[in-house]
């Protein structure tokens, strides 16, 4: 009550008259409406329940509407991911809020929020994944991988504008305005919308269910009702999240009146506002042509650089993702600094006859490099790498290298850890298992199954992890094999490995002692003899310390989807002979590897140890440009 007296009787600094009263020297100048306020807060005072009308925030509203409330109750939230809003037939309008909202974040301290991605926060389309777990299975070995895409989701709007707002006063020729900031962020807050029961799983449930669905239709007779099964299966496969992602935040700010005029620029094009969130959501690949209906030039190509960097993966995402998940579930502090990172970062466009050190000749070439190995590119890739991106000093190149040392770290012992992978393969099979039984109130209370919800927004949006403890207690008929799974999980009674597992090592090994060692190693680290003349684990598989497995020797240098029929053929018959009759035994192989960045640069090295033998290496690092300022020409 006095935040709201003071709202509607603001002081008014006045000077005094002679013979005034000192006291009414802050007193606001007599009007004609002074009965009228007063009146109104007497009634407030009377009827604390009547201020409805006020903002639900701390936030003094810019402009009053008359008729507009902001709903938050339940039958509310439902009818918003329904289309609609309060008791009067329509959604109701989101009031615009003053000023920015502060948040605390676990991670990253106090953080600011402006009244737009406040608005966006405070809709059921948002608030759901609060209920969605960043990390999938991984709590059934970490208790503290707890946190939710909720948590990640406002770290990277957080970190998106952080980053933007220190490139436009370090570079104000850039032309950053308030709209690109403000749409930044609301990149990174509505990234992750798409995200279903279990963030990843749900996805690989969806297009497992597209290939059963493609079996199907295939025993159909030929016809229109073939074609729409074919149709439907081919959805399904092709279904990713970034996808559902923009489809949800067409639905949220429709369903939630949200318009985007009453927060930008009066200049700016709502629609082509919109449509430039959306493409920030999905990305920009370098060679991809550049999108005319954003509002915005090529010379702005940068801003795709930070939420979603498909140039050389270096996005704020990554950055949030990486350290949320290490303190929450290593206990680290913090891997690595941030500040720092963002200080060092320049918006530069690279000759293209200088990136990389490397010189580009008239037919598309790469002359220089490694071993002076040329390298074929197409004037599109030419003309992609030198856009005007986001580089870094050359100092903080070994903090970027920390950064996927712990990318590494995290998959080998956290995203790819063995007990949190099986969990996560029995949370798939219930999904499957339920998909046919189960169903859920979707758009128009209609019923819905869970493969049907991948293909409408809004009865995605009611999904969440909870759906596992909804099929654990219905009551429909079918569910008894997944209400079982879920008893085994609950009971930690995952599924049990059978046999031996067999790790393919990627390094050589020391023809003497039999330890790995480095590839460009010249001596054994372990027994001090010349590395000249050591082979692979698969070539020598009858050496005692090669593989006894000889699968292993059929395995190298083939793709994960060709070598799994080949592990069960080639399994030894010990493996077998634990269990039995392989009839009755459902032989499953699961493949656990680090895959390297999609933005990598991958280069083949020879050296001592062999002739016609080469190993692949990866240089995360490769696209990322990065600039010394105590050189001249440093911008170019």
């Amino acid at each position: 009550l006095p935040r709201a007296r003071f709202e509607m009787a603001p002081k008014r600094q006045r000077t005094a008259s002679p013979g005034q009263s000192p006291h009414a020297e802050h007193a606001p100048p007599p009007s004609d409406d002074d009965d009228d306020s007063t009146q109104a807060f007497a009634n407030l005072v009377d009827d604390p329940m009547s201020s409805s009308q006020m903002s639900v925030t701390d936030n003094p509203t810019p402009r009053p509407h008359d008729t507009v409330k902001r709903n938050r109750s339940s039958s509310n939230a439902n009818a918003a991911l329904d289309g609609g809003g309060g008791s009067g037939g329509g959604p109701s309008e989101a009031v615009p809020l003053a000023k920015d909202k502060s948040i605390h974040d676990r991670v990253h301290g106090t953080v600011a929020l402006p009244p737009l991605l406040v608005a966006v926060m405070d809709t059921p389309h948002f608030q759901r994944l609060d209920q969605i777990q960043q990390l999938g299975g991984c709590h059934f070995v970490y208790p503290s991988a707890k946190h939710s895409r909720k948590e990640h989701s406002i770290g990277v709007a957080h970190l998106a504008g952080t980053l933007l707002k220190h490139l436009r006063v370090q570079q104000p020729e850039l032309q950053i305005s308030d709209d690109d900031v403000l749409c930044v962020q609301l990149a990174g807050l509505v990234h992750d919308l798409g995200h279903g029961p279990f963030s990843h799983m749900y996805e690989t449930f969806v297009k497992w269910q597209g290939g059963q669905e493609e079996l199907r239709a295939a025993e159909l007779p030929l016809g229109e009702e073939r074609e729409a099964a074919a149709a439907r299966a081919a959805r399904l496969q092709r279904w990713e999240h970034e996808e559902m992602s923009v489809l949800l935040f067409d639905d949220l700010l429709d369903s939630n009146r949200i318009e985007l005029s009453a927060y930008c620029s009066s200049a700016a094009c709502p629609a082509e506002q919109r449509r430039f969130v959306k493409a920030l959501v999905k990305g920009l690949k370098p060679a991809e042509e550049w999108p005319q209906d954003i509002g915005r030039d090529k010379s702005k190509r940068f801003l795709f650089d930070i939420v979603s960097n498909s140039r050389n993966g270096v996005d704020v995402d990554k950055l949030d993702y990486l350290l949320r998940d290490a303190m929450a579930c290593h206990g680290a502090s913090r891997p690595f600094e941030l500040s720092r990172l963002f200080e060092s970062t320049r918006v530069i466009t690279p000759h293209s006859d200088r990136i990389r050190g490397a010189r580009w000749t008239q037919d598309g070439r790469l002359e220089g490099g490694r071993r002076d190995r040329p390298a074929r590119a197409s004037a599109d890739a030419v003309q992609a790498q030198a856009q005007a991106q986001i580089c870094f000093q050359l100092k903080v190149a070994t903090d970027l290298v920390e950064i996927y040392t712990l990318r590494a770290k995290l998959h080998k012992k956290l995203y790819q850890h063995h007990t949190a992978n099986v969990a996560e393969l029995m949370i798939t099979d219930v999904l499957k298992l339920a998909n046919d039984h189960f169903s859920f109130r979707g758009s128009d209370n209609a019923a819905t199954t869970l493969a049907q919800a991948a293909l409408d927004p809004k009865a995605f949006a009611r999904l969440t992890d909870a759906i596992l403890d909804s099929i654990y207690v219905s009551l429909e008929e079918g569910l008894d094999e997944a209400q079982g799974l879920i008893e085994r999980m609950k009971k930690r009674d995952y599924y049990r490995q059978i046999g031996r597992s067999t790790q393919i090592s990627p390094l050589p090994q020391c023809y003497y002692c039999g330890e790995l060692t480095e590839i460009r190693s010249k001596f054994c680290g372990a027994c001090g003899k010349k590395c000249k003349g050591r082979l692979h684990a698969s070539e020598r598989p009858d050496e005692p310390h090669g593989p006894n497995n000889p699968a292993v020797a059929q395995l190298i240098g083939k793709r994960p989807p060709d070598f799994e029929q080949d592990i069960l053929t080639f399994v030894d018959e010990a493996w077998r002979g634990e269990v039995g009759t392989c009839s009755d035994v459902d032989w499953c192989v699961w493949l656990v590897d680090i895959k390297p960045p999609s933005c990598s640069k991958c280069s083949v090295l020879g050296g001592d140890h062999g002739d016609n033998l080469y190993w692949r290496v990866y240089d995360p690092l490769w696209n990322t440009g990065f600039y010394n300022p105590k050189e001249e020409g440093e911008q170019k």
